[in-house]
């Protein structure tokens, strides 16, 4: 086994999802195969007073083809007052688990002076009937000894080698300061790792699973994990540079899923044109396989404003 070099070649096939009516945004796009070339595609969307709300969609995917199949249905509302998912739930992965699928979401909580909080909670996602239940009204994944501003847990690998020892896997964003600047709050967070037995109760590994690139960069956007022939990708958006501040997707791979070689120069996929839903951003990305075939959605300007496409990897 040996980490990727060669450029890969994402052929971008265009928007899949454009928002309208009530809602703005589809931003966070994640999915699951259900049955046959039939999947479900979770993403999250804003009401008028900005705040995330998850929807459902079935989607046929077939042959470098997704299309959206009805109309996406409004699955998962802001929780209560004082809870940590009050002010959004925002969309992050998929995972199935024996008979089982789960999502795992991101809950919001704003403070004041523009200051935000986030952490992880889980939902059991019905394919059937294409409903989202929380499992619990508290976060699995949140702020504590380790994590002190926010947890947020997006990208997920279940190891089933040995089923005596199952062992969840997530690479999630931590926050690690905020910066007071002269336009407000300035936040800082990035990507770490942490195990468990039953993707509920989790150990944390400290340190950096991908170091900042520079003194520029300060964020990374939602990542995506896929272990292709004994192999971790992940893509994964990240900001800034010394001349952009506005996300683009990265790259990294990894043999044992803990120590992880960046290369983001092969990442295979770019801001579109000028004048393009996707020219000033591109985020958010979610790779998934089927019939042989590589496919990422993935979202563009205005953090998903202008709804998400996808794209095909080429051989």
């Amino acid at each position: 086994m040996n980490h990727p070099t060669k450029p890969f070649k994402w052929q971008k096939k265009g928007l899949l999802f454009t928002p309208q009516g009530d809602y703005s945004h589809g931003s966070h796009p994640c999915i699951i195969h259900y049955k046959d070339d039939l999947f479900v595609v979770a993403f999250t969307r804003r009401d008028h007073k900005q705040r995330s709300h998850i929807f459902l969609s079935y989607a046929q995917v077939k042959n470098g083809t997704i299309t959206l199949l009805g109309e996406p249905k409004l699955a998962m509302l802001p929780g209560d007052i004082g809870y940590f998912d009050c002010d959004g739930v925002i969309s992050g992965c998929i995972v199935q688990h024996q008979d089982k699928h789960y999502l795992y979401f991101v809950g919001w909580q704003n403070l004041p002076d523009s200051l935000w909080i986030c952490d992880t909670g889980r939902a059991i996602l019905d394919l059937e009937q294409l409903t989202l239940t929380k499992e619990f009204l508290g976060p699995v994944f949140g702020r504590d000894k380790h994590n002190p501003l926010f947890a947020a847990a997006t990208a997920f690998y279940v190891d089933e080698t040995d089923p005596q020892n199952t062992v969840w896997h997530t690479w999630y964003n931590s926050g690690i300061k905020w910066e007071k600047r002269e336009g407000g709050w300035h936040h800082y967070y990035g990507l770490h790792h942490a195990t468990s037995s039953d993707g509920i109760d989790w150990t944390c590994h400290p340190g950096f699973t991908i170091p900042f690139k520079d003194e520029h960069e300060y964020a990374f956007g939602r990542p995506t994990v896929a272990k292709w022939d004994g192999v971790f990708h992940m893509w994964f958006a990240h900001r800034a540079s010394a001349t952009i501040d506005t996300y683009r997707i990265g790259f990294a791979s990894s043999l044992d899923g803990l120590s992880w070689q960046r290369n983001d120069e092969i990442s295979g996929i770019d801001v579109g044109a000028v004048g393009q839903w996707d020219a000033d951003m591109i985020c958010y990305p979610c790779v998934f396989k089927h019939q042989g075939i590589s496919y990422m959605l993935y979202n563009g300007n205005g953090y998903g404003q202008t709804g998400f496409g996808y794209g095909v990897l080429e051989d």
